[in-house]
């Protein structure tokens, strides 16, 4: 008998571990505000929860209105998030795309119609041709030129390709000279 109750224990322990692994967070600093903003989400279905600290109240405080529960419809593989605030326009985006496929959707929130809206114009669907691994992404904004930037990298290889908004073409356009295509080996 104790052995059985070992097992079940066991096995429910291990499951709540795999459960756990689901968890990712990232955070901002908005300058304005004086406020940090922690986004929390569930790799395997998108669904998040953005928080930030209510001083008035003491506590940790979430939005009312959060991403889409569904954030990346088609997803084929973990949904991964990013978020960068820009201190010119005053507001946050947030990258989300599939670590399988590379396919992502940028969101930003919408002030005059108050709810979460997304940019017609995202990376290409297939923004890493070629990758053997799961797919990473970080974007940042540079405020000397006022350009945002995608770096995409094959997480088994290393393999990269950083993009940038170009507002004359208004697309996403990729740098002819990346990083190395095994940037660590020398």
């Amino acid at each position: 008998m104790k052995k059985l109750f070992f097992l079940a224990f066991t096995i429910f322990f291990c499951l709540k571990i795999t459960a756990q692994n689901n968890v990712h967070m990232t955070s901002f600093y908005d300058w304005n505000d004086k406020k940090a903003y922690y986004l929390v989400w569930d790799n395997k279905t998108g669904k998040s929860v953005q928080y930030y600290w209510n001083s008035n109240g003491n506590k940790w405080d979430s939005f009312e209105i959060n991403l889409p529960a569904a954030p990346l419809p088609g997803a084929k593989g973990s949904i991964m998030m990013d978020v960068f605030y820009d201190d010119k326009d005053k507001k946050a985006y947030y990258l989300v795309w599939d670590v399988k496929t590379g396919k992502s959707i940028q969101y930003y929130w919408n002030s005059n119609a108050t709810k979460w809206d997304s940019f017609e114009i995202n990376l290409p669907a297939a923004p890493l041709p070629g990758a053997t691994g799961d797919i990473g992404m970080k974007m940042y904004y540079d405020s000397n030129d006022n350009k945002a930037y995608y770096l995409v990298w094959d997480c088994n290889t290393g393999k990269s390709i950083q993009y940038y908004w170009n507002s004359n073409g208004t697309k996403w356009d990729s740098f002819e000279i990346n990083l190395p295509a095994s940037p660590l080996t020398k």
